[in-house]
């Protein structure tokens, strides 16, 4: 098979684990996750098509999914597990969908899909005339961080900014697209393999409420696996890795294991 059109960093031994970063980002979302996962899994973060350091992208949303589908069967074999932040959660939804009972497992961290949030207001500063490498830019781009991404404002420190200043100078592709349309609950009702949910408690993101989008969710895969973790917001998985990992290990683990007992 041609090598996929995606960028992406591989590492660790074992089963197979795709994971899908959030909008305006890059496989950078997951920083603080993969050297964990790792070591239990063959993760490979990718760069979705228009971010980071893969392709520029196909002209329609079902070109993109069918993209994206395509890599994701050429990096991950047979049988792999899929993790999703954001958009990434709605790509790895349709991806799931499409791809059936090769996809092991789907975990959709803080996941859109649902529709345009009517309603949600947040306090984004536009990019300054300086642009974002001044320090006004700077500036801007830790306000922001805070209020749709962290619940602690400490968390915005100069390497997550470098880390989101980075993403934004490199995505070329819209992710609203995909992220604000309601085909979550489509996909998910195709899904058949075990399914978790999981947002940081203070996720400013999930309008009106985190409970209002578990309950949406729940009306079509009531068996779905709830995360909850205290002290993070939307970039849960940054701002709290030692707990969100864990919350994925707990899920991912005995999934992987109840599977080698079935092949003995």
């Amino acid at each position: 098979m041609a090598q996929p059109p995606l960028s992406y960093r591989r590492e660790g031994k074992g089963p197979a684990l795709l994971m899908f970063h959030g909008g305006v980002g890059s496989r950078n979302h997951w920083e603080r996750n993969i050297p964990e996962l790792s070591r239990h899994f063959t993760v490979t973060a990718v760069d979705l098509p228009g971010f980071g350091a893969s392709a520029d992208v196909p002209p329609d949303i079902g070109a993109y999914l069918s993209l994206v589908t395509d890599a994701a069967a050429a990096l991950g074999g047979d049988r792999f597990g899929l993790a999703g932040f954001s958009f990434g959660a709605v790509v790895g939804a349709a991806v799931a969908c499409r791809l059936g009972r090769a996809v092991e497992f789907l975990s959709m961290i803080a996941p859109g899909g649902l529709g345009v949030p009517k309603g949600r207001h947040l306090d984004i500063r536009p990019v300054p005339p300086e642009g974002l490498d001044s320090a006004e830019g700077r500036v801007a781009l830790r306000h922001n961080l805070t209020v749709t991404m962290f619940a602690d404002a400490a968390t915005a420190d100069d390497t997550a900014v470098e880390l989101h200043r980075s993403n934004i100078a490199r995505a070329r592709f819209d992710s609203r697209r995909i992220s604000l349309q309601d085909r979550l609950l489509a996909d998910l009702r195709s899904v058949r393999c075990p399914l978790q949910l999981i947002w940081g408690k203070s996720d400013a993101m999930a309008y009106p409420s985190i409970q209002s989008r578990i309950e949406t969710i729940q009306a079509v895969r009531l068996d779905a696996r709830v995360d909850l973790i205290v002290g993070a917001g939307h970039w849960v998985q940054y701002e709290r890795p030692a707990a969100t990992n864990r919350a994925l290990l707990d899920f991912m683990l005995p999934i992987i294991e109840t599977a080698r007992m079935a092949a003995r």
